[in-house]
């Protein structure tokens, strides 16, 4: 595998781990990227404490760099996976479209605060506990501007127009970057998005370099 500057960057999530080489990102349980990369030079952010502890023993060779915090902000608790992210951007929204969904603003180089929803998995999963009737799939396509006249339109509708009318709202003209495994049906939701399924490892860049400058 191809590296960037002789480093391997990952992300390690709640369910998976998101690998970069510098030219492409691998998706990978973390029973996979521990075997795959237990002894590579690899820089690591982390989430889960199991996973943390499991690397220690099988891959004491990688290196953890989540406590190395460069973020300006008054955030209290903030994750080190969406600090790395907002590294990754001075100006804009940043939106992580995963199991949950995170969503942070920027303003030159500032953090000025965030918030967090469930994912749209879990969202639809809260419905189909209300009601069998309300288990249904997510409309993608649903049309926004105007009033649903089925359930399943009108699922989709409440969860999409939701998280549409909130973004827009706080990132008013600014950019708006979209990552994490749903970014597509998030990013078509709001005109002018981009996706960008490295800006967490652009911001882990910055917080190796920044660390030994």
């Amino acid at each position: 595998m191809a590296r960037h500057n002789g480093m391997i960057l990952c992300d390690i999530g709640n369910s998976r781990m998101h690998v970069y080489d510098g030219i492409s990102v691998r998706h990978l349980s973390h029973e996979e990227g521990i075997a795959l990369f237990r002894e590579s030079e690899l820089f690591f952010i982390c989430v889960n404490d199991s996973v943390r502890e499991r690397i220690g023993r099988e891959a004491p060779g990688w290196i953890d760099i989540s406590q190395r915090h460069r973020l300006k902000t008054d955030y209290e608790g903030l994750g080190i996976d969406r600090e790395a992210a907002c590294l990754g951007i001075e100006d804009g929204v940043v939106v992580d479209a995963g199991s949950a969904i995170t969503v942070d603003v920027m303003e030159k180089g500032r953090h000025l605060g965030g918030w967090i929803w469930p994912g749209l998995s879990a969202w639809l999963s809260a419905y189909r506990d209300v009601s069998e009737k309300l288990a249904v799939e997510l409309v993608s396509d649903v049309e926004l501007d105007r009033l649903p006249l089925k359930t399943e339109d009108a699922v989709s509708f409440a969860i999409l127009a939701s998280v549409k009318t909130m973004i827009q709202r706080f990132a008013r003209e600014k950019r708006i970057v979209v990552t994490g495994g749903d970014a597509p049906v998030v990013a078509h939701i709001l005109p002018g998005a981009e996706i960008d399924e490295t800006i967490v490892f652009k911001g882990m860049k910055k917080m190796i370099k920044d660390s030994v400058c």
